[in-house]
């Protein structure tokens, strides 16, 4: 298929934006000119133009791709040019306020960018050579008359650099190649059309920073210039389109976008043309490639009556039609089915070829009637193993949707859900199989994640290409100048783009168009780091920032040899020390900033922010801890109370056992923490049994849920008229309002189900006032009171951990979840919106927050690496 083969032209495409930031920075009204297009070689790939303010210079100077894609030595050369020519004094009043074009031209093995500069009145020939020898003093400038004209050659001694320019009809036209203004001025060369450029002028926008202009003609004289091999399925598709795109830019800093209009010749011959008619349609086949996905084409048809009869009209115009249909007479004849009656409308109106990073290829169809495909099965095709079948007659999928399923003459294929996923070998689908089960699938990757973030999925066609998974298939596809640029990691930044994807939608007979290149930016969220720490183990713990002094807070974080780190917010160590046991739930902090713990090894610590231990500390305490220490000044005292399967430990802060209190046997294994709230003690357990104590051990009221089983954390919720009461759901979903004075209040929740994780959003008054439901891959957020529903999200994975919370600074809370098999963590807002940069790479536990008292918004996460990472957000 060599559907990667789009890529080149997607690079193609993205070094127009080098240019903008260096000749862009002019300022003045933008003054529509035709003019300084119609010298423009034929063979022109592409031609940009921008808008001449400040506003635009500001918005790209950090625009990281755009050096990515040029080159950062040639970056460099631009800037010293722009800086000595368009920014000197002498020249800024001539070209301001006027557009400004940078276009790109095939040169033997390389592509020549060709910048074009109307001025807005005639300068004269000699002060321009004066111009040029007091603003180039660096430059040996040298001048050449031809063609009665003068060329003026800047050159610095650096080879293959030097910067050619010619005043020509009152343009400049600027170039390291000399040859490409030879062909600016050679009448003899043919030009670009009215009619092309007039397409430009009117779908160029006043409101984009960058527009570009494209002649689909060039594409295979494009796929021709950068490959050493035949252009793959996708370009073939273009073949003959004819007309041109429009597109401008919408910036956002790590993705290059552009969108915009394509209009085509509406020539019969094209398969393309069957999607001018159809309209945008979601696409969801996606969910189904398998993780080592290279490129994908999908396609989506809207109408598909109108879809059939556009390719009946294209396969008679290729005379092909009249011996499909007597193939299909015989299938009628012979089995008693009709092609035309029978097998369209069991499939659906989503089909997909997939090309993996081993260049082999999967096919995918979505599913209309299942019913129906059961019904016939049997007589379109043979059962080959238990879940796998092949068809019995060729050319079925061709018949059906055309090209992208041609080479697919008699697949094998095997259904999954309602989609055939189908191959040529069967081993692939034998491939497959495993990678489905094992949800080894392109969904779960972190490139397709940001992509899929910025890139939607309602089209009529969609060409995805996956950097990581496909870099290899592109390098071997390009020629040797190519490919070394594309592989040269210090110089380009090809390899630094998740992936590169085209999008195209039916729009009345012709069609809306878009471009995304997704860019693994240095300044994104997980890029780069402000400071790792290394461990010698997996660290087990997650990070937790506690006060250090009036000044400064640290980072604690225990790894797998028992091992405490205390970090400082710089990176630093600032001590460490191997503690009996592995932490259990989290440390706290007490008001003298000393930290207590407990480890599952039945010790009880409290030391103080140097690792110092306090008087009488560790201790070893009567039965293993489960859960996290609750730490409250109750009765006059301050108590710690640790949950220990099926007792409630209570010690005084100077790690004495609290008198009044005594051990406390219960019915049942505690869930989680303990809730203290108003001088009273609230406990849970797993079998259903609820205690409220009073502040000196004493029980006050026992709440049997009989056999009822609880596997979630108790909360304490806010009541009217300022009562409180304990709030606990059961595995069966139904939730119970405990307040110990009325029986309890119970509530079917609907969602969720006896695995589902829940949690709760903390008030800073110890109660709760939402709920967190994770069941397998779905969350729902819901309001307790009410039990309505907030936000939900599916995840492509399921979550087998707690959800953590973090402080937003607005007396709300962020959720966290971490996705433990592909390694990837989420924060959402209490909208049910992710926050910008998420999710990212990360192993379950994180710190999301400020790490020292005046510092930035950090995130606090731990690798496959087993380093902790320090992330400015």
């Amino acid at each position: 298929m060599r559907n990667t083969i789009i890529i080149t032209i997607l690079l193609f495409v993205a070094i127009v934006g080098a240019s903008l930031y260096y000749f862009a920075n002019l300022e003045g009204e933008k003054k529509e000119t035709l003019r300084p297009l119609t010298f423009l070689p034929k063979a022109t790939f592409l031609v940009a133009t921008f808008q001449n303010d400040a506003t635009t210079d500001n918005i790209f100077k950090d625009f990281e791709i755009f050096e990515a894609m040029v080159g950062r030595q040639e970056f460099e050369q631009w800037q010293t040019l722009k800086t000595k020519l368009l920014r000197h004094s002498t020249i800024q009043p001539y070209v301001n306020g006027v557009d400004q074009y940078v276009s790109f031209h095939p040169e033997k093995e390389a592509i020549a960018t060709l910048f074009t500069i109307p001025t807005s009145m005639r300068i004269d020939a000699e002060e321009i050579g004066s111009f040029l020898e007091k603003a180039t003093s660096t430059y040996t400038v040298t001048q050449k008359d031809t063609l009665e004209n003068r060329i003026y050659s800047l050159d610095k001694g650096v080879k293959d650099s030097i910067f050619h320019i010619v005043y020509y009809e009152d343009i400049f036209f600027a170039s390291f190649s000399q040859s490409l203004l030879y062909q600016v001025m050679d009448k003899r060369v043919p030009k670009l059309g009215k009619d092309e450029i007039d397409y430009f002028i009117d779908n160029n926008s006043r409101n984009s920073p960058l527009s570009i202009y494209f002649v689909h003609e060039q594409i295979p004289r494009i796929a021709e210039h950068l490959m050493r091999r035949n252009a793959g399925n996708f370009i073939k598709l273009f073949d003959h389109l004819g007309g041109q795109s429009a597109w401008n830019l919408s910036f956002k800093n790590d993705a290059l976008i552009l969108s915009g209009e394509s209009e085509t010749a509406h020539r019969k011959e094209n398969y393309i043309e069957l999607f001018g008619n159809q309209h945008k349609t979601s696409q969801t086949l996606y969910n189904y490639f398998p993780q080592n996905t290279a490129s994908y084409l999908s396609f989506a048809i809207s109408d598909s009556d109108s879809f059939r009869k556009d390719l009946l009209a294209l396969l008679k115009q290729r005379g092909e039609l009249s011996q499909l249909q007597a193939q299909f007479a015989e299938i009628k004849k012979t089995k008693d089915v009709s092609f035309e009656e029978d097998i369209p409308p069991i499939f659906g109106h989503e089909f997909a070829l997939v090309e993996q990073s081993n260049q082999t290829e999967l096919a995918f169809i979505s599913v209309a009637d299942s019913t129906k495909l059961d019904a016939f099965i049997s007589s379109i095709a043979t059962r080959v193993s238990d879940s796998l079948y092949r068809f019995d007659h060729s050319n079925i999928l061709y018949a059906l949707y055309g090209d992208p399923l041609k080479s697919f003459t008699r697949p094998y294929f095997l259904r999954v859900g309602n989609i055939l996923v189908l191959a040529n070998y069967q081993s692939l689908l034998t491939e497959y199989q495993r990678d489905w089960r094992r949800v080894n699938l392109l969904t779960n990757t972190l490139g397709f994640k940001n992509s899929e973030r910025i890139q939607g999925n309602e089209a009529n066609i969609t060409c995805f290409v996956r950097t990581s998974a496909s870099s290899s298939i592109i390098s071997n596809l390009l020629k040797a100048s190519h490919r070394e640029s594309f592989r040269d990691k210090n110089n380009f930044g090809y390899q630094d783009f998740y992936s590169w994807s085209i999008q195209i939608a039916g729009n009345n007979g012709n069609f809306q168009s878009s471009i995304y290149g997704v860019y693994k930016s240095k300044n994104a969220l997980g890029a780069t780091a402000d400071w790792i720490y290394e461990f010698n183990n997996r660290p087990i713990t997650a990070p937790q920032v506690f006060e250090h002094s009036d000044t400064s807070q640290f980072i604690l974080i225990q790894e797998q040899d028992h091992s405490v780190h205390a970090i400082n917010p710089s990176g630093s160590k600032l001590w460490s020390s191997v503690f009996h046991g592995r932490i259990v739930g989290e440390a706290q902090q007490l008001n003298d900033r000393s930290i207590v713990l407990v480890t599952d090894r039945s010790r009880l610590y409290r030391f103080d922010p140097e690792g110092n231990s306090l008087p009488g500390f560790s201790l070893g305490i009567d039965s293993e801890p489960t859960y996290t220490p609750t730490i409250s000044n109750i009765g006059g005292e301050q108590l710690i109370f640790i949950p220990a399967g099926r007792k409630l430990l209570v010690y005084t802060v100077d790690g004495e056992k609290a008198e009044s209190w005594n051990d406390k046997n219960l019915a049942g294994k505690i869930l989680f923490d303990i809730k203290v709230y108003n001088n009273q003690i609230f406990v849970g357990t797993e079998n259903g049994h609820f205690y409220q104590f009073d502040a000196q051990g004493n029980l006050l009221k026992e709440e049997i849920i009989a056999d009822r089983q609880f596997k979630n954390p108790i909360a304490m919720v806010r009541l009217e008229q300022n009562r409180h009461a304990i709030y606990a759901v059961d595995t069966a979903q139904i939730s119970f309002t405990m307040d110990f004075a009325e029986e309890p209040k119970t509530y079917k929740l609907e969602q969720g189900g006896n695995r589902s994780l829940i949690s709760y959003f903390p008030n800073t008054d110890g109660t709760a006032y939402r709920m967190a439901i994770l069941d397998q891959k779905h969350l729902l957020t819901k309001n307790i009171q009410d039990s309505s529903a907030l936000f939900d999200f599916t995840f492509t994975q399921e979550i087998t951990d707690r959800p953590q919370y973090f402080a937003d600074g607005s007396n709300g809370y962020l959720l966290g979840i971490a996705s433990r098999k592909n390694y990837l963590v989420y924060l959402f807002d209490d909208k049910g919106s992710l926050r910008d940069g998420f999710p990212i790479e990360a192993l379950p536990d994180f710190y999301y927050g400020k790490i020292d008292y005046n510092s930035a918004t950090y995130l606090l996460c731990v690798r496959r690496d087993r380093k902790l990472y320090a992330f400015k957000h």
